[in-house]
């Protein structure tokens, strides 16, 4: 019986220093929940107490934390590399009136049906406008504007530059575009069939 118990104690302390090397290691390798806090504050650039975190999970696969705050009665949701600490995705906007934007729907001036539910006003710190990033897709398209259903026109960061993507219709196809907020530039685009 003395055997077994030694057996027992070898077997817990190994445990026991494997659950402490992984704990160092968790440490040492990835940013803390609190350092996560700190980052989309400074982001923000709002009060630590106006933030409320709702959740914040640790996805171990991707290296990224996953993180659903509250600022103002509106939800935002944040992704933020755990190693680096740099943010990878936010639907939170900061624009040149030092106030929030967030799911607004913008009004379609040309009098065009657009569904879109997640459209950003285009107030942004973007050099280029929503309605010059739509044209911009629509001109690579070829398609004139009054010939489009705009299916979403949403504005957000995306491996730290901020992007347009513009989902529309024409002629029994979707289009998706992904336009960079201070170049213009056409970082993708997707065109499918709406039977597919």
């Amino acid at each position: 019986m003395k055997k077994y118990g030694k057996i027992i104690i070898i077997v817990v302390g190994i445990l026991a220093v494997l659950a402490l090397l992984i704990l160092i290691y968790f440490k040492v390798t990835f940013i803390s929940k609190d350092r996560v806090k700190e980052i989309i504050v400074d982001n923000m650039k709002v009060n630590s107490s106006d933030v409320y975190f709702d959740n914040i999970d640790f996805e171990l696969d991707k290296s990224i934390y996953e993180v659903d705050i509250y600022y103002q009665n509106r939800e935002y949701e944040y992704k933020i590399d755990a190693k680096e600490g740099k943010i990878i995705y936010t639907d939170y906007i900061y624009n040149n009136q030092n106030t929030v934007t967030n799911n607004s729907n913008s009004s379609n001036n040309n009098n065009n049906n657009d569904n879109s539910n997640n459209s950003q006003s285009s107030n942004t710190t973007s050099n280029i406008s929503l309605d010059e990033a739509k044209n911009i897709a629509l001109t690579h398209a070829n398609i004139a504007l009054d010939n489009v259903n705009f299916l979403r026109t949403e504005i957000e960061y995306e491996h730290n530059t901020l992007v347009y993507e513009i989902d529309f219709t024409y002629n029994n196809y979707e289009y998706d575009y992904k336009i960079d907020a201070n170049t213009g530039e056409i970082i993708s685009y997707d065109k499918d069939s709406i039977y597919d």
